[in-house]
């Protein structure tokens, strides 16, 4: 579809929304926005569009005239009806027509003259005409028939219409590019582009190219003929439609009534004995018509489309049916993975109680926490009956959304909601590529509620480990697609009320759906009020919807190629990825299929495999080839004299080679490392833009600090996503590099203005046509920055977004915390336009990113290295955080031996504190089991109060004796309920919170699949000065001091995912000059030969305390 620019106020839109415009501004002129051609008459070059149509002379020819040489070439009796203008609202929308009529030639030979049409729409002149056997000649008519423009365009002739003649016949030469535009005057010349224009048009071309997905097939709404879906499953309307401007053809539409669907839905007490079996569908009666009953099935999403909660019954346990089979997939489904053996069993569940949040994905900004009344905090209970996480006192309240409670009856009662359609077991599950899942009734087994503990897989999900090697890319595609599926799966609920139109040949790839608009709560869900006030779709182009039959047993990923909307309905047409390997079920019902809507970060997961096309990482995701490495010393002058030689080796191998995988330990110097192999690719081999990714904003902005004040005059730029560009003002530290500040700053005044109501609330004061001006000058003026910054800060995932789709070429992309990112977001950065090298930092020792689907938890960082088709890594190999005596054990354990200190115990000593790393003994009391309810799981997690006290304790030692301020020390612990537990202490504590300050929260970005899991992983809590944190969300952070709270104690020796070799790791290496550690050290002992090797470090060096004296 073209896009015009107003030539008046440069705006930039498609054909619909620049007739609006131009009606609403009156403004006159516009062109072409891709070929820079003026709309203007054909005869005397008038570009004044209020005065313009374009004629179609029955099937003859097609003009554009402006009204003075349409009344003085033709009389009143003599002008055609066929005619689009600016009045009718048809003028823009046929100048894509019109184009192909005038610039129409010879496909042979480029003639213009004497030209031939048949039915295939292939168009040849007379003289090559001619040299074509007579049965291929016969089905070609001449232009001089007066139907050549009915076969050419697909046009139906009508016979009873009165023909008109147009005088001459079909004219030639009419403005074609590079003749001239006529015998009339002369067309005015173009005005020379000013560079900011210039640089408009260019990101015009690579948005256009950057958004294109390639797909197999060329039917448009316009063109699509199919018939529609029954209701019924053994049913198929037999009429054939032409979907044309958004409907279907006539006929009666069976789609599924909402208001039956809503009428069925169970009560909240028999809600449970209705849920599905864990990856099952729900088995009921089946009436004796064969058609399923509908049930209620809403979707849950939120106005982003995706992060609510999730369906119970995909993942319930089903260990004690008997005779089920394991869906067929593409993910490996037994054993465990050389990474799980090696690396220490990495955890696959969400913390239990940051599972109710919605917005986890909330980042790097310090947010007050409200004040709470005892019981109704949470819904959390310990197992003994004894809460213990009263109420904060002293903290402000805060956005629920925000907030990081333990447990959520919301989140019980919301996931007690769904229930399911009765599913229709097709007979061909057993074709290619299909995931295919038995039924069976559900059982008391199967409804009741599944308890499982915090950091600990579900045994549903186990049986997705992931996959080392790929045999092709449609393999490796229809695995993470599966992946990203049951991940979706678990957040969103599908959309059961539409109508299908399929196509009549099972070749074919696209379809048609179309919905109502009319109080349809599942489409309400998708988007925000304030959205749909100004007219957002419920969905957009390339956006993916997943299509499922009713009992799952076939899957289908599908994108959105096209669609239309009106006041009553949306209709789209889906079209099937590349990677699908079974056809379209084209004979099936619509009660029969359902579709899951995907949310944006997903989108950007599923754009991306349709862009990994990059030959230099092909061999990379596959896995089956060894990754060439390059050994070149270049003579280079480094900006400092301080880089030890791992260092400088790692730079040089980043300079010569296309993919680098560097693993940086704690404390190694990653920041410093990356910033120089920056600074040399723009000086010395002028590779730029470099784009700087990472999972976490605070890793970014590290790294986007050491540039902040260089005085190379290298241009940066720091992009962050939507929801975090009131956190980054122009008072934060890099508010001045921050793309959307600048953007505000060049923003005129009424613009302004427009921006303040939609932030503050006042959306309904704002029109459409005010929204859209914003929009498109805040595009413009970022467009313009980003293709002339040098580097871009930004995270993996907001790298996929709108801002980048204007860079033709990133040469380089440098990916810090590669372990933290999930080899599906990894392909977000890795599919990016012209890399030409790809750097890899991490280090696969520490912990990685969440996902309850085991497939979608490993990085590519890891993959690489455990498939060896990488063979030689580079490591920072000195280490200068740590004091030697913490650093002791971390670096021979976990490190081989190849870690080396790179600072003096002197340089790392404390005055007056003798022991750098001391264990306090807690055994005064067992641990507390905790619970919470979330989408009908109940997990449970652990705190330890006497544990608190002890620790308290210890925090006094510091503040009081050892002179340590509040800023210096840093509180970890494995379990989210201790972290609460700890935090409600320190607030109310008149020594560690004199003034009774209110906690704060510092929320990071993460993967994307931690959000969707709900955690706040990266949720931090401070309470004047001190921060409170678990393991997980600690990682990437360190302090001087660090108190570590080890949870456990119990007879058995238990300690759960405490005995995590890469969460040990992370707890071992945050401190500088002190580590304590409190814990009963006979539980650790026996919990892991891990700890039990550690215990028995720290009873030889008599670093074991009973009590708070010896420090």
């Amino acid at each position: 579809m073209s896009k015009f620019q107003c030539t008046t106020c440069n705006e930039v839109l498609d054909s619909d929304a620049m007739m609006k415009h131009l009606s609403s501004t009156r403004h006159k002129t516009v062109i072409d926005a891709y070929s820079e051609e003026e709309v203007c008459c054909e005869d005397c070059q008038n570009s004044n569009v209020h005065q313009l149509q374009i004629i179609r002379f029955g099937g003859e020819d097609m003009s554009l005239l402006c009204t003075p040489c349409l009344n003085k070439e033709y009389a009143a009796s003599e002008r055609p009806s066929t005619a689009y203008s600016l009045s009718n609202g048809s003028l823009l929308k046929f100048w894509d027509t019109y184009l192909k009529v005038r610039d129409c030639c010879c496909e042979e030979c480029g003639n213009e003259s004497r030209l031939n049409v048949n039915s295939k729409k292939k168009v040849v002149c007379n003289d090559c005409l001619k040299k074509k056997p007579e049965s291929v000649a016969k089905d070609f008519i001449s232009e001089d028939s007066s139907r050549f423009l009915y076969l050419f365009l697909g046009i139906k002739e009508t016979s009873n219409a009165k023909k008109f003649k147009k005088k001459g016949g079909r004219r030639l030469g009419r403005g074609k590019k590079g003749k001239k535009a006529g015998s009339a005057k002369k067309p005015r010349e173009k005005k020379p582009l000013t560079v900011h224009q210039q640089l408009a048009q260019k990101a015009y071309e690579n948005k256009k190219s950057n958004n294109a997905i390639e797909g197999d097939s060329s039917l448009s709404l316009k063109s699509f003929k199919g018939h529609k879906a029954a209701s019924g499953p053994d049913q198929i309307k037999e009429s054939t439609s032409n979907i044309k401007n958004g409907s279907p053809a006539k006929g009666k539409v069976h789609s599924k009534p909402q208001g039956k669907t809503q009428a069925k839905s169970p009560s909240k007490t028999d809600v449970k004995s209705q849920s599905k079996s864990p990856g099952k569908p729900q088995t009921k009666p089946q009436p004796k018509s064969g058609k399923p009953p509908a049930t209620s099935n809403k979707p849950a999403t939120n106005g982003k489309g995706f992060k609510s909660t999730a369906a119970a019954s995909t993942i319930r346990d089903k260990a004690t049916k008997s005779g089920d089979s394991k869906p067929k997939s593409n993910i490996l489904e037994s054993g465990k993975t050389k990474k799980q053996q090696s690396i220490g069993g990495k955890s696959s569940v969400a913390k239990i109680d940051d599972s109710k949040q919605s917005n986890s994905k909330e980042k790097g900004a310090k947010k007050n926490v409200g004040k709470t009344n005892d019981g109704k905090q949470s819904s959390s209970k310990p197992v003994d009956g004894k809460s213990t996480s009263g109420k904060l006192n002293g903290v402000k309240q805060a956005n629920s959304k925000q907030g990081d409670k333990q447990g959520s009856k919301k989140g019980s009662k919301q996931g007690s909601k769904q229930t399911g359609k009765q599913s229709d077991k097709s007979n061909d599950d057993k074709e290619n590529g299909n995931k295919s899942r038995s039924q069976s009734p559900p059982t008391a087994e199967s409804t009741a509620t599944v308890e499982y503990e915090e950091g600990e897989p579900l045994r549903e999900m186990t049986k997705y480990v992931p996959k080392l090697t790929y045999s092709d890319p449609d393999d490796y595609f229809n695995t993470y697609s599966y992946a990203l599926y049951l991940e979706e799966k678990l957040q969103n609920k599908f959309l059961q009320n539409f109508q299908i139109t399929w196509p009549n040949s099972d070749k074919e790839t696209v379809f048609v759906v179309k919905m109502d608009l009319n109080n349809n709560t599942e489409l309400e869900r998708l988007l925000p009020k304030n959205a749909l006030k100004l007219g957002r779709p419920p969905f957009v182009n390339l956006q993916p919807l997943i299509l499922a039959t009713q009992d799952e047993s076939r899957v289908w990923y599908t994108y959105v190629k096209e669609f239309q909307m009106n006041r009553r309905e949306t209709t789209l047409l889906l079209e099937l990825y590349p990677w699908n390997k079974i056809k379209l079920p084209i004979k099936h019902s619509n009660d029969q299929m359902k579709i899951l809507p995907c949310g944006a970060q997903t989108s950007r997961i599923y754009f991306a495999m349709t862009r990994a096309k990059n030959p230099r990482f092909i061999d990379l995701i596959m896995g089956q080839k060894p990754i060439k490495q390059i050994s070149f010393t270049n003579r280079l002058n480094y900006s400092k004299d301080n880089f030890n030689e791992s260092q400088k080796n790692s730079i040089q191998h980043v300079l010569n080679n296309s993919v680098t995988v560097l693993q940086g330990p704690p404390g190694t110097g990653k920041t410093s490392t990356i910033e120089e192999l920056i600074i040399q690719m723009i000086r010395n081999f002028s590779s730029w833009p470099i784009l700087c990714v990472a999972a976490s904003n605070i890793a970014i902005d590290n790294i986007a600090e050491k540039f902040i004040d260089n005085k190379d005059g290298i241009r940066i730029l720091r992009i962050v996503s939507d929801s975090k560009e009131s956190q980054y003002n122009r008072d934060h530290p890099l508010g001045k590099i921050c793309l959307h500040n600048i953007v505000n700053d060049q923003l005129p005044p009424q613009l302004k203005e427009v921006q303040h109501k939609l932030r503050t609330g006042k959306a309904h004061e704002v029109s459409k046509n005010q929204y859209n001006n914003l929009s498109t000058a805040q595009n413009q003026i970022a467009d313009r920055y980003i293709m002339q910054a040098q580097i871009l800060f930004t995270t993996t995932i907001t790298a996929g977004g709108r801002r980048l789709k204007a860079i033709k070429e990133l040469p380089v992309v440098v990916m810090d915390e590669s372990t933290q990112s999930s080899e599906a977001a990894t392909l977000v950065p890795l599919s990016l336009p012209g890399i030409r090298k790809f750097v890899f930092v991490g280090d696969e020792k520490q912990l990685s990113s969440f996902s309850q689907i085991p497939q979608l938890e490993m990085s590519l960082f890891e993959r690489v290295l455990l498939n060896g088709c990488y063979k030689n890594p580079h490591m920072l190999d000195t280490q200068y955080r740590m004091h030697p005596i913490i650093s002791e054990f971390p670096r021979q354990r976990f490190y081989g031996g190849l870690l080396k200190d790179g600072v003096t115990e002197q340089q790392k000593s404390w005055p007056s504190i003798k022991y750098p790393l001391f264990f306090l003994r807690c055994d005064l009391g067992n641990e507390t089991k905790v619970t919470s309810s979330q989408n009908g799981l109940r997990g449970y997690t652990y705190t330890n109060k006497h544990e608190c006290q002890s620790l308290l304790q210890m925090v006094y030692k510091l503040i009081l004796d050892k002179k340590v301020s509040r800023d210096q020390i840093g509180i970890v612990t494995p379990y989210s309920a201790q972290r609460d537990a700890i935090s409600e202490l320190l607030v109310q504590d008149r020594v560690v919170n004199p003034q009774g300050l209110a906690m704060e929260q510092e929320i990071d970005e993460m993967d994307p699949f931690d959000a969707m899991a709900g955690s706040k992983k990266n949720s931090i809590n401070i309470v004047n000065d001190i921060y409170i944190a678990t393991v997980d969300s600690f990682q990437g952070h360190e302090k001087n001091f660090i108190l570590f709270s080890t949870v456990r104690n119990n007879p058995l020796g238990k300690i759960g995912f405490v005995n995590d070799a890469r969460r040990m790791n992370v707890a071992l290496t945050r401190a500088k000059n002190g580590l304590i550690l409190i814990g009963n050290d006979h539980t650790l002992r026996n919990g892991s030969d891990l700890w039990k090797d550690y215990i028995d470090y720290l009873n030889t060096r008599q670093l074991i305390f009973a009590d708070t004296s010896g420090y």
